[in-house]
């Protein structure tokens, strides 16, 4: 009954009627999602991912403790680390400017930037978003006009309302536009992620990602490059995985990056076989709902981290 109902509406209403009331029904529902309290939105999220309250009057797991950091760790540096833009001031402040991808520009309003004057490939970032790229490896076949609507959408709404990571909150949204990273095949590179605990001397462990946008694939190795006995959502391939010809240079400028906070993966690129290139600071991996594999790791890895006072 439902589905001739549905059947007889897209009949007798108009399609650009049947968009705008999606686009307003849309709206509202995010308009009422956001005024949610953020402890509801996270056992809400937690709950749906696991199965199982989450417990932030003692946490236990990592991903409990990460939704605790969310909810309660309130240090300043933390809107610098997760801001795509303020963040190359503290790597350059930190390790060097070296470590940090070519520039282009940084703007308030997507429809100012001057795609004219760019490079034929950049990437676009969002600075208060995750995930919010558009990679543009061809500038010839960049529709600008779909590129700045969607840039300017991004902006209206901070990762911060999606999941409540609180060091989005204050993020003043703009648009930065860096160098097009890739490796010798003209693919995104691997990219290194460092998990700190602590702001310890070392990383514990590294997450190795291959293939991002064709054959992904995620690798779990420790510092002496042994793969280890879990991984992340996705299952690791069976090819072989060549240890970076930096790797202890890249484990040395991660320590040196998350020495002032209590949790943060350091996303890191070695192109070229040689240079280092900064990618980001997670504060949040996945907004805290981790798949890990298998889920008796999230226990093991929750025991490794000390919460902060405050």
């Amino acid at each position: 009954m439902v589905k001739q109902s549905k059947v007889i509406l897209r009949r007798i209403v108009p399609l650009p009627v049947r968009m705008a009331i999606r686009r307003r029904w849309d709206h509202f529902t995010t308009w009422c999602c956001d005024r949610l309290p953020d402890s509801y939105v996270q056992r809400s999220q937690f709950k749906k991912r696991f199965g199982r309250r989450l417990n932030l009057s003692s946490p236990q797991t990592l991903n409990e403790k990460i939704h605790w950091l969310m909810r309660y760790y309130r240090h300043p540096i933390m809107t610098s680390l997760a801001d795509k833009y303020a963040v190359r001031e503290y790597v350059a402040g930190k390790i060097g400017h070296e470590f940090l991808n070519e520039l282009y520009g940084v703007w308030d309003d997507p429809t100012v930037i001057p795609f004219e004057t760019l490079p034929e490939s950049f990437v676009l970032k969002v600075t208060w978003g995750s995930g919010q790229n558009i990679l543009c490896r061809d500038k010839s076949k960049l529709d600008v006009p779909t590129t700045q609507a969607q840039l300017a959408k991004w902006m209206k709404r901070s990762e911060y309302w999606v999941s409540r990571e609180w060091a989005y909150k204050h993020i003043t949204p703009r648009v930065i536009c860096e160098r097009y990273l890739s490796d010798e095949a003209g693919n995104v590179p691997t990219d290194y992620k460092f998990f700190c605990f602590n702001g310890e001397p070392e990383p514990r462990f590294v997450q190795v990602v291959t293939g991002r946008y064709a054959n992904h694939h995620r690798h779990m190795f420790d510092l002496a490059w042994t793969p280890l006995p879990f991984n992340i959502k996705y299952q690791p391939s069976k090819e072989q995985i060549p240890k970076p010809s930096r790797f202890e240079a890249m484990i040395a400028a991660a320590q040196v990056l998350s020495k002032d906070v209590p949790f943060v993966r350091v996303d890191l690129y070695c192109t070229g076989g040689t240079r280092i290139v900064f990618g980001e600071m997670t504060l949040y991996p996945e907004g805290g709902l981790i798949r890990f594999v298998p889920d008796s790791f999230d226990l093991s890895l929750g025991q490794i981290l000390t919460l902060p006072q405050s």
